[in-house]
């Protein structure tokens, strides 16, 4: 795949117009695209935001802990992880001191997603180290890998959000789909339970996982139930 670099100045409709840093590279690019008999560019837009410091700080601070539960030195995770990201992402090698904003922002989640698969423990809260856009998949890995969604601690409970079970009913025999959840622990139920669901929220920036009945099944065959399944 060539690579060429241009930047949007005009816009009218549905057409943008691009221009080149020069004549040789818009002759490069239309030389390219003929000869390629193309009818479709893709267009990427580039990060120029560098990855911030505490961002390095959660990366560094995953490999310590991945370093701690499998018994590997970190400086092995930190290859590792790279390369398994850097091939999963078919991106070229790249240095944790300049690497775009963004791209530390995926590395970050892709080892989460590793974390909740191996129930890793770790010492900060992931919550902490996420970028807003990516919460609800952290939010979604606890509930269905049965950790408080804060602290990634265990046991769990099931917390509902806007519509809550109520004493006394049987929270296996209704149907979840379409209630708002939570997976917390004992202690953060309970706080939801005290503060309301609006001050909890915006204490711990989540929102809470939108049930479906897919989300259910996958509770299920993990063997963790969560009520019927109505569609």
């Amino acid at each position: 795949m060539k690579i060429f670099q241009a930047y949007p100045t005009k816009k009218a409709g549905n057409e943008i117009i691009f221009r080149f840093e020069d004549d040789e590279s818009a002759n490069k690019f239309m030389a390219t695209y003929q000869l390629f008999k193309q009818t479709l560019v893709e267009i990427q837009v580039r990060d120029d935001r560098e990855i911030s410091a505490q961002q390095r700080k959660f990366i560094y601070a995953l490999f310590r802990d991945i370093s701690n539960w499998s018994g590997d030195m970190p400086e092995y995770v930190k290859q590792v992880f790279k390369m398994w990201f850097e091939e999963w992402r078919d991106i070229d090698e790249f240095s944790l001191r300049d690497v775009e904003k963004s791209v530390a922002a995926e590395l970050i989640t892709f080892m989460l997603d590793f974390v909740a698969e191996h129930d890793v423990p770790l010492k900060f809260k992931p919550l902490d180290a996420l970028e807003p856009d990516d919460i609800s998949r952290w939010e979604y890995m606890a509930l269905i890998n049965g950790f408080d969604v804060i602290d990634g601690s265990k046991p769990v409970e099931l917390a509902h959000g806007e519509h809550a079970v109520g004493m006394g009913r049987d929270r296996n025999a209704i149907s979840n789909v379409g209630n708002t959840v939570f997976s917390l622990s004992h202690a953060h139920h309970m706080e939801l339970h005290r503060v309301g669901l609006p001050d909890f929220k915006s204490k711990y920036h989540i929102n809470g996982v939108l049930v479906t009945p897919e989300i259910l099944r996958e509770l299920e065959s993990r063997g963790r139930r969560f009520g019927t399944v109505r569609e």
